[in-house]
């Protein structure tokens, strides 16, 4: 569901910045004396640029931060699953009737975790007290657990891969923003004047397309803090 959101989310402003964009060429080309002065553009030019960094910023922050929520419910789940892991093998090999089990059972707990391995390796916890219980149980509820346990955590890496994706977009528009102004605010006295549609077709976009660039931004905070851990 948060897949189709972002979805959703990012056609609807990004459609609403093209049209933006091609009002402001038609508007630029429809009106030959549309002028801005190079102070206008410089100025122009200098307010995005600067804000356009810090919305970049910005939302890399609100991503970091929530990504870093979500990793501590990864972290979480990593020692739970090591801890399970080393108990179950713990109380099988301690069974004095384990002499053949011990091979199966590692063959399955190595199974149940083979997936997870091929991602990310366990991290490693320090000890603690293993609760025994009859080896028939430990290996059962062991299996249980840990299928469970890696389950809630692929949505967990799910989580964070939702979160990247829908602060992606609105960081790349504003990046485009900003190289816009990067690269004409050096031109503002000399090929700005020159090519005046272009110039005032890129104020005209600047101007009128900044607060829907906000917008998304803001929606695009909103949707990623909807992406939970589990």
């Amino acid at each position: 569901m948060s897949g189709k959101r972002v979805a959703v989310v990012t056609v609807a402003f990004a459609a609403a910045l093209a049209a933006i964009a091609d009002l402001a060429w038609a508007t630029a080309v429809a009106t030959p004396g549309y002028r801005f002065s190079p102070s206008v553009s410089s100025q122009t030019y200098v307010v995005t640029l600067i804000a356009s960094t810090v919305l970049v910023v910005g939302l890399a922050i609100a991503a970091s931060l929530h990504i870093v929520s979500i990793g501590h419910a990864m972290d979480e789940l990593d020692q739970r699953i090591a801890g399970i892991r080393r108990s179950a093998r713990a109380e099988m090999q301690s069974a004095a009737s384990a002499v053949g089990t011990d091979r199966d059972v590692e063959d399955e707990l190595d199974d149940i975790l083979g997936a997870m391995e091929r991602d990310v390796a366990l991290v490693e916890v320090r000890p603690s007290p293993a609760i025994f219980v009859p080896a028939a149980a430990a290996m059962q509820d062991a299996r249980g657990l840990l299928r469970e346990l890696v389950s809630e955590r692929l949505a967990v890496l799910r989580g964070v891969s939702g979160v990247r994706w829908a602060i992606a977009p609105a960081i790349a528009a504003a990046i485009i923003f900003g190289a816009i102004a990067s690269v004409m605010l050096p031109a503002v006295d000399g090929f700005a004047l020159q090519n005046f549609q272009l110039n005032a077709a890129f104020i005209l976009f600047l101007a009128y397309g900044w607060p829907v660039l906000v917008a998304w931004a803001v929606t695009a905070i909103a949707v990623s803090r909807h992406i939970k851990p589990l």
